[in-house]
């Protein structure tokens, strides 16, 4: 299960196939606790044919964004 950090915050990493080729790349982060802000869902659609290409791609694409710190898959 690949994992997206918003500084030290662990969120799950979903894919979806969208339509025909298209990937849905969800970055769900926990429900905030009391006193917290939430933090947003982040979601990024790609083209490809490959799960996990599409999932690696999109994670690095939001890293060089500053939108997440890390990733492990």
């Amino acid at each position: 299960m690949a994992r997206a950090f918003v500084g030290s915050i662990e969120c799950e990493v979903t894919v979806d196939q969208d339509l025909g080729d298209t990937w849905a790349v969800a970055v769900v982060p926990p429900p905030p606790k009391r006193g917290e802000h939430p933090l947003p869902l982040l979601v990024l659609k790609l083209q490809g044919e490959d799960r996990e290409k599409a999932m690696k791609g999109a994670l690095e694409i939001l890293q060089q964004q500053g939108q997440i710190d890390r990733f492990e898959i």
